[in-house]
């Protein structure tokens, strides 16, 4: 990997929710121009990694909850705290959110390899099942099938992603007042009632379970879904 302009200290710089996003999407851009930037973005290899699964979410969040208000600073923190970003928020009648969490409603391994696919491939299947044979030491084959798949499929496999995201945190203890981002592929769900419905439906059921945090919020990865709910705790 060549030396990059990607350190800690670039990705923890703190932002106003006004600019966070666009300053987000300018760092990915300047990594894209790098000789190893697309695929360190793809298959989030190093720091890369820590710039697409919690510093773009973030952004995504800030200029929708935030209101991209300059009133409002964000910085990432990495590292093995208990929350991805801390948050400023001077407005006399702010939300009252002081931490960030992010987590990814993702297929794990199988998303790893969608992503691996596409860089070798230059296409991907975004619902295809995927099949790998062999290891990396051995020789690694991945094949993503190209079988239609149902609407009630879809929304079965949405529901699961999401649930699992949330299941991830729920046994963890989080500072007073933080907010939940969890990270989604809306490639299908961006503008379809039924999938939206879908989703709040679940982000509703495990409300009684997220009593640690303020409140839990859905971010589209590709086309900019946003739906929001406050807990009881929130203030």
């Amino acid at each position: 990997m060549v030396a990059s302009f990607l350190t800690p200290e670039v990705l923890e710089e703190p932002h106003s929710a006004k600019d966070y996003l666009r300053w987000a999407k300018s760092l990915v851009q300047r990594l894209k121009a790098e000789p190893d930037g697309l695929e360190r973005i793809r298959l989030k290899i190093g720091l890369a990694k820590d710039l697409m699964n919690e510093v773009m979410p973030i952004g995504l969040l800030a200029s929708h909850y935030f209101d991209e208000s300059e009133e409002v600073q964000i910085g990432l923190k990495i590292g093995n705290q208990t929350y991805d970003a801390t948050v400023s928020d001077t407005r006399v009648a702010g939300p009252s959110v002081s931490y960030i969490e992010v987590t990814l409603a993702h297929e794990g391994e199988a998303e790893y390899l969608r992503d691996l696919h596409l860089h070798e491939t230059g296409e991907v299947s975004a619902l295809g099942s995927v099949t790998k044979h062999g290891t990396k030491r051995t020789g690694r084959t991945v094949t993503i099938d190209r079988e239609m798949v149902s609407q009630t499929e879809v929304l079965k496999r949405e529901r699961d992603l999401v649930s699992k995201a949330i299941d991830r945190k729920l046994s963890k203890r989080y500072p007073p007042k933080t907010l939940l981002i969890i990270g989604f592929d809306d490639t299908m769900a961006f503008d379809r009632s039924d999938n939206i419905a879908n989703l709040n439906d679940v982000l509703t059921e495990y409300l009684p379970k997220l009593k640690a945090f303020h409140s839990v919020a859905i971010v589209g990865l590709r086309q900019g879904l946003f739906l929001c709910m406050e807990t009881n705790d929130a203030i």
